[in-house]
């Protein structure tokens, strides 16, 4: 089977450094899946988080820092893709510290930024060419959790769509909640609706999210403090845990989970540990939307930030050890197999294929 998919990764970067790389993964009818760079692009500090416009034509990126042109907050910033090149189109703060995931709303016009360090949601305009517009409403978290280390504010990790797509599931680790906003198209703004807030066992942490394939009302939320998957039921104005089941063997220690992510047809859902360093495989039930463990693979790295799905290789992006490695994924059973083979990324965080 020919396969051809373009990968963007974004890492921690000085603006002058190349800290969002592209990259062609090929295989030839028969042959073995090949993983070559085709450009790096500098131009904003610490790019880690990415995101690709559905018609391919713009990608937005995070600038996960303290300050922005002087001022207390991270920034955003948005490209033009042309073909193997990356065009700056223009930057915006945030308003909120260390920004670290940011999510394109095409249909409505809008962006929406994860703001970690501060504890906040920034929501901006989208332009016409692509560009970031106005910052149109920012929304303040507060609290702590049990946790003093990790958990002694507000932790904005990831902004979701809910089912319907009519507002956004805001994940903070922090206070062991993700919060519900309603998206206002007419006035630009976030509305809070409290009674649709999802709460977690104190300090679990929760971090990311995904959606069932076909039972969107499923959510699958990865702990990072806990290093567990939990379902979540969340409809019908009723939220309920369903099943958490942890990520690591027995006995193991010193794990803090980060990326979740189904599997094309969405029969499997994979973690990853960073400490331990592998992927988790869960199955799917077609029927109910629970989990069961179905194995768990090293990473040949060292922290697995994240990992992306390419039909039926996984690659994995690791922080710590400045690789990204290949591994196939076995889509009838849910198995890793390593393919021994790694491409030298300094310290990559995000990897987006499309």
């Amino acid at each position: 089977m020919k396969q051809n998919y373009i990968l963007y990764a974004g890492s921690y970067a000085a603006a002058e450094e190349a800290g969002i790389h592209g990259y062609r993964l090929s295989r030839e009818e028969g042959g073995e899946p090949r993983l070559t760079e085709v450009f790096a692009a500098a131009g904003v500090s610490n790019p880690s988080y990415l995101a690709v416009s559905s018609d391919g034509r713009f990608l937005y990126s995070v600038m996960e820092d303290m300050t922005y042109e002087g001022r207390t907050g991270g920034g955003v910033a948005a490209f033009r893709i042309h073909g193997d090149s990356l065009t700056l189109l223009n930057t915006r703060g945030t308003e909120g510290t260390l920004p670290c995931h940011l999510l394109p709303d095409e249909k409505r016009g809008f962006l929406y930024a994860a703001n970690y360090m501060s504890g906040s949601v920034s929501m901006f305009r989208l332009n016409a060419d692509g560009s970031i517009g106005e910052l149109c409403d920012l929304k303040q978290h507060s609290g702590h959790g049990p946790n003093e280390e990790r958990q002694e504010g507000p932790h904005v990790h990831y902004a979701g769509y809910s089912a319907d797509e009519a507002g956004l599931w805001c994940v903070d680790l922090g206070i062991d909640r993700i919060k519900y906003y309603r998206i206002d198209e007419e006035n630009g703004k976030l509305e809070p609706d409290e009674k649709r807030d999802i709460v977690f066992p104190g300090g679990t942490g929760p971090r990311h999210f995904v959606l069932n394939r076909e039972k969107r009302e499923l959510m699958y939320v990865v702990s990072e403090l806990s290093s567990e998957v939990f379902v979540i039921q969340c409809s019908g104005g009723e939220n309920r845990i369903l099943q958490r089941v942890s990520t690591l063997p027995e006995q193991a220690e010193n794990n803090t989970c980060a990326a979740i992510h189904l599997s094309k047809d969405g029969r499997f859902l994979c973690a990853s540990n960073r400490g331990h360093d592998s992927i988790a495989v869960f199955a799917v039930d077609a029927g109910t939307g629970l989990l069961t463990f179905t194995g768990r693979t090293g990473t040949r790295g060292k922290t697995p930030r994240d990992f992306c799905f390419c039909g039926d290789v996984i690659l994995s992006a690791n922080q710590d050890s400045d690789t990204i490695t290949m591994f196939q994924f076995d889509e009838k059973n849910g198995k890793i197999d390593d393919m021994d083979e790694e491409i030298r990324c300094g310290s990559p965080v995000c990897l987006i294929s499309t």
